[in-house]
């Protein structure tokens, strides 16, 4: 016979079973909830503490800071100078040989000079005004030219010679070619230092060449003069482009308000004269 008794208790044993098992899966789900989201934290805390101490000078080194955009850009090269290699202009005007427009080392490799092209520069061009030579002492017409070099004039001096590699110790043909911006005798200089005119460029730069795309940029040069009175001017896109008109507007922008002052140049009796700068800017391997 059927008794109702023992049926109602199998129910509710049966009722108090299911509700210990709900009972431990909810327990269970919080548990993992709660380790997941401890999880997310700590991974968000260590992100945050990459990006803060990370230096702002080495910014552009760090993927964390400005997106995925700048990978790979990590040695980008800023430079406030002359346009090549500054030489005075008394030194020019008293050269006789060739080694006043070279260092020590490059001295020390030089076995037998086979010639010498002194060939003046115009527009970033090599021009036909020129002069050969066949020894490390200068022509009359090289040292013609050399004296009719005016400041901020330039010129190169291929010298093409037999010498010794200084890694390999063998003697091989060689050749120097160093190009040559004729200088003041006391350059232009900017009052707050080298260093700080750099940081101001590269300090309000920054969030712009987060526009760069696919680790693409390019060498930009801007050429600009520093007046008698120490003051910035004829600021001009002088050469070559970044890729992106932004960033070349961006540099041009900071380079015109240049902050503080800059101490103007002066020639050999001391007078105050006008100094021309080029800014570069882009991948260190390609500047």
């Amino acid at each position: 016979m059927f008794n109702s008794k023992q049926h109602v208790h199998k129910e509710n044993n049966t009722y108090k079973h299911m509700k210990n098992r709900v009972s431990i899966f909810g327990t269970t789900l919080a548990m993992l909830c709660v380790v997941c989201f401890s999880c997310t934290k700590l991974n968000s805390s260590e992100v945050t503490a990459s990006v803060s101490s990370t230096d702002k000078d080495l910014a552009l080194e760090s993927q964390n800071i400005y997106g995925p955009e700048l990978k790979g850009i990590q040695d980008l090269f800023y430079s406030v100078d002359t346009r090549f290699a500054a030489v005075k202009k008394s030194e020019i005007q008293s050269a006789t040989d060739i080694y006043t427009f070279l260092n020590d080392d490059e001295k020390q490799q030089i076995e037998r000079i086979k010639s010498v092209n002194l060939v003046v520069i115009k527009d970033n061009q090599q021009s036909e005004i020129q002069a050969y030579g066949t020894t490390d002492h200068l022509t009359d017409a090289q040292l013609d030219i050399l004296k009719s070099m005016d400041y901020f004039n330039h010129f190169t001096i291929r010298t093409e010679f037999r010498g010794k590699n200084m890694e390999t110790g063998i003697i091989e043909d060689k050749f120097f070619g160093p190009h040559i911006t004729v200088v003041p005798d006391q350059q232009a200089t900017y009052a707050e230092g080298n260093e700080a005119l750099i940081n101001y460029l590269k300090d309000n730069s920054i969030s712009d060449i987060t526009a760069v795309i696919n680790n693409q940029i390019f060498a930009l040069k801007i050429s600009f003069v520093i007046s008698k009175e120490g003051e910035v001017t004829t600021v001009m896109h002088d050469a070559m482009t970044t890729g992106y008109p932004s960033i070349d507007e961006k540099f041009i922008e900071l380079i015109k308000n240049i902050p503080g002052k800059w101490i103007p140049a002066e020639n050999a009796k001391g007078e105050k004269m006008e100094q021309e700068f080029v800014f570069t800017f882009g991948p260190a391997d390609r500047c």
